[in-house]
């Protein structure tokens, strides 16, 4: 069967990092047939797609129960559909019933269905919301699941999950790294050392997801090194960014370079201009992170932090130094020992495009779901 149906929750454009991924993947499938990305109301508030994604074809639909309605017309009766899974997403969306009757109707047609858990729960909070939604959300993941013929997971830790609860498909549940979303240039350089010049540690990525330990220790490691060490953050709202920095982690303002909802050229020149990559992730590097994805296809050494969600394959390269995400203090003693050291940044950067080629491309990936709807 030829084609690909993509299904989103979210518009492609937002700054959304699975809008954007889902854009990429079908990008990179096309080589099998045509593609379609499917995403609720596409342009909803005047918002715009963002230019520089690539042009694959994409229908809005104003909610799931229209995604059913149509069931029968082109495109979403034919082709493979991928539904991708974000829990916060789906949270209180009573319509999602609809998708799951799609993704049904599509089975019992023969057809197969694909559904990538990017996420598996909400993250922990001392709230009961949060707590019920916890407890909710991974039955929703396996209801959905077992819906589905083939099911893709983005790290380790929850393939082993799935394969809990769909015991019974246990060969039909792989993992599969995601890709960047910001282009890189096909052979990037790593940016020459030069003693007259400051290091630049770039983060890219939402407050949210950042530890405050780490973060406050790479924060007042680069302050008390002014003219030496410049930290720039990538991200979509300033404000946010700003309410992390100066109001959680209680530092200067003025030792912060903040690049906000910028179209990918120029957030790729913003990478490709640093020496070091900071990823102080409160569950851990790993390989759901599309920003880590664009660290290594980048050439970035990365300074990040071990956690849950660290695949220990990926702990293990040379691209990168971890610390615990609690242990502020080893995170900086990380960047000053990376900071002296320009072979070892370069070795580190040889090893993160080396990894990237490897595991993070978007042909790799195209090719491992492939594989995992042939076997």
């Amino acid at each position: 069967m030829s084609g690909h149906l993509l299904v989103c929750p979210t518009a492609p454009g937002r700054f959304d990092g699975v809008a954007d991924y889902t854009v990429w993947l079908g990008e990179a499938l096309r080589a099998d047939g045509p593609v379609t990305v499917i995403g609720l109301d596409a342009c909803a508030n005047g918002v715009s797609v963002e230019p520089d994604l690539p042009p694959v074809p994409r229908v809005a639909v104003a909610g799931w129960r229209e995604l059913w309605r149509r069931r029968r017309e082109a495109p979403f009766a034919g082709g493979i559909p991928m539904v991708q899974y974000v829990p916060q997403l789906y949270a209180g969306d009573a319509g999602a019933i609809w998708l799951l009757l799609w993704m049904l109707s599509a089975r019992l047609g023969g057809r197969p269905v694909v559904l990538t858990v990017h996420e598996y729960a909400v993250p922990a909070a001392a709230s009961l919301r949060r707590v019920a939604a916890r407890l909710a959300l991974p039955l929703v993941a396996a209801l959905a699941g077992a819906v589905a013929t083939h099911v893709v997971a983005t790290i380790d830790l929850t393939g082993a999950r799935l394969r809990r609860w769909l015991f019974w498909k246990v060969p039909r549940v792989a993992v599969v790294p995601v890709g960047s979303n910001i282009p890189a240039p096909v052979s990037p350089v790593p940016r020459a050392a030069d003693p007259d010049r400051p290091i630049v540690c770039v983060l890219f990525g939402q407050p949210a997801a950042m530890s405050p330990p780490a973060l406050t220790a790479a924060g007042r490691w680069a302050a008390s090194r002014p003219g030496r060490v410049r930290i720039r953050w990538i991200g979509r709202s300033r404000d946010e960014i700003l309410d992390c920095w100066v109001g959680r982690c209680r530092l200067p303002a003025d030792a912060l370079e903040i690049v906000d909802r910028r179209p990918a050229a120029e957030v790729s020149a913003a990478l490709a201009g640093a020496d070091l990559f900071l990823a102080p992730l409160a569950d851990g590097v790993s390989s759901r992170r599309t920003t880590v994805a664009a660290a290594l296809a980048h050439a970035l050494p990365i300074v990040g932090t071990s956690g849950a969600s660290t695949d220990p394959w990926l702990a293990a390269s040379p691209a990168f130094v971890l610390a615990g995400a609690a242990d502020g203090r080893a995170f900086a003693e990380a960047l000053e020992a990376l900071a002296a050291d320009a072979a070892r940044r370069a070795r580190m950067a040889r090893a993160a495009r080396d990894l990237f080629d490897a595991r993070f491309s978007w042909s790799v990936i195209a090719r491992a779901y492939a594989r995992h709807l042939a076997a």
